[in-house]
């Protein structure tokens, strides 16, 4: 699994910088990761920063969910550096505004021992720049392409959580990704956490069910 260390989720839980400060850093960050680094100071070193913010953001909520959530953020934060090759940071607040449509959202469940369905919903300009940054081609206006894009990672980045959990004695199965439109999400034991990414926010939904 890649190290839950992230330079850049350091400084962002440090509340030093606006957000269009950080959206800077996070872009320069992507190009040269010493960038940020020269910005870190020993009070900002956190080995788990997205452990910290998620639980931050969690408080008390869904107490029985917070492991498998937690352990999921901190597995999708480090997917979008290897996986998509971008810079992001997760807010320590719960997300409650619905994306600026069209926006589009892709999720999975897994069902077994737990019941748990994890995925992402982005505005229509987010959504294409993730898909092309996954597929490493250009994608300029939504298509298959862009759909199967963010399907194919989404159904990637769970089947390792999926592994990660049987690791633990947690037997699931992967159903089939699913995609929909203008969505506004409705699940039960739902999470919904915002990312700020090099190219742009959207946010990460985590429920025990479909949550739409």
């Amino acid at each position: 699994m890649a190290s839950n260390f992230s330079i850049v989720q350091c400084l962002f839980n440090r509340d030093k910088y606006e957000l269009e400060e950080m959206r800077r850093i996070l872009v320069e960050a992507e190009q040269d990761e010493s960038s940020a680094a020269k910005l870190l100071s020993e009070d900002d070193m956190d080995i788990n920063p997205v452990r910290t913010a998620v639980l931050r953001a969690m408080g008390k909520i869904h107490p029985a969910q917070m492991d498998y959530y937690v352990d999921y953020m901190e597995m999708f934060m480090a997917a979008m550096k290897t996986m998509l090759h971008t810079e992001a940071v997760v807010e320590r607040v719960p997300c409650t505004e619905d994306e600026e449509q069209p926006c589009y959202a892709t999720s999975q469940r897994l069902s077994g021992d737990i019941n748990f369905a994890a995925g992402l919903i982005a505005s229509e300009p987010v959504y294409l720049k993730l898909a092309e940054r996954y597929s490493e081609e250009e994608i300029p206006e939504m298509d298959e392409l862009a759909k199967d894009s963010l399907e194919e990672f989404i159904n990637v980045l769970n089947g390792m959580f999926s592994v990660s959990l049987g690791e633990q004695k947690i037997e699931t199965d992967l159903e089939l990704p699913r995609f929909g439109k203008n969505v506004s999400p409705h699940g039960s034991h739902q999470l919904r956490l915002r990312v700020h990414s090099s190219v742009g926010s959207f946010q990460v939904v985590m429920a025990t069910d479909e949550f739409f």
